[in-house]
């Protein structure tokens, strides 16, 4: 009986976190120089490919 309820309340307390879908929206995120070499380079490895993201990146 004591597990029904541990689990009752487990079970209550779990659906208040929030849900996925409140995740915010990153379009206006501003990222720096540094961070925007880190995002690009995850990409390709090519230093003109980096180049050319992060100048895409910054008129964006």
């Amino acid at each position: 009986m004591k597990l029904i309820i541990i689990l009752v309340f487990i079970t209550l307390y779990s659906c208040s976190y929030p849900d996925i879908d409140s995740v915010p929206n990153f379009k206006d995120l501003k990222l720096s120089k540094e961070e925007l070499f880190d995002l690009c380079q995850l990409s390709s490895n090519d230093k003109k490919d980096i180049d050319t993201c992060i100048e895409e990146k910054l008129k964006n």
